[in-house]
């Protein structure tokens, strides 16, 4: 894994492009080797995620004279924590969908916990709203995640 150099505002986006890159390719790699439509959609949908997010950081114009942190918006995403309560699921071609959602879940946890920790560790205040917004994006994704995981598979009869 490459480590975060924060001499630059570049150099943290370059990081954060890089992460996004591998979740996206992650998610890539498990559509096109699931053997489940279904299953398989839901894995390019959380492609397009990522991918999103690779592009919103890309497109990020780090020399214009308003700071591009005060276009991100932080929000306010209540976490319902259920991913708190599984186990990791590995990925395997005949994955079911309630594995699926629960290994998405993780992931998500996972890189909301990792911007959470970067936001204080360079000492800018731009590189840190830029890890804080990175974190509330992935918690969206974890409580999406959560939301189906709770209305598809915890409230079936």
């Amino acid at each position: 894994m490459t480590a975060v150099s924060c001499r630059s505002m570049q150099d943290v986006v370059k990081f954060a492009i890089d992460r996004e890159e591998k979740a996206r390719d992650f998610y890539k790699n498990c559509a096109e080797n699931t053997q489940n439509k279904g299953i398989r959609e839901f894995f390019r949908e959380m492609q397009i995620e990522e991918e999103k997010h690779r592009e919103l950081l890309a497109d990020m114009d780090l020399s214009n004279e308003k700071p591009f942190y005060e276009y991100l918006e932080p929000g306010t995403v209540q976490n319902l924590k259920l991913s708190d309560f599984m186990v990791d699921v590995k990925f395997s071609p005949e994955i079911n969908y309630q594995d699926a959602l629960a290994m998405a879940m993780k992931k998500e946890e996972k890189a909301h916990a990792f911007y959470e920790a970067w936001k204080g560790r360079c000492a800018s205040e731009k590189s840190e709203k830029l890890f804080s917004f990175l974190a509330d994006e992935e918690l969206k994704h974890k409580r999406r995640l959560e939301e189906i995981y709770d209305s598809e598979i915890l409230q079936q009869d």
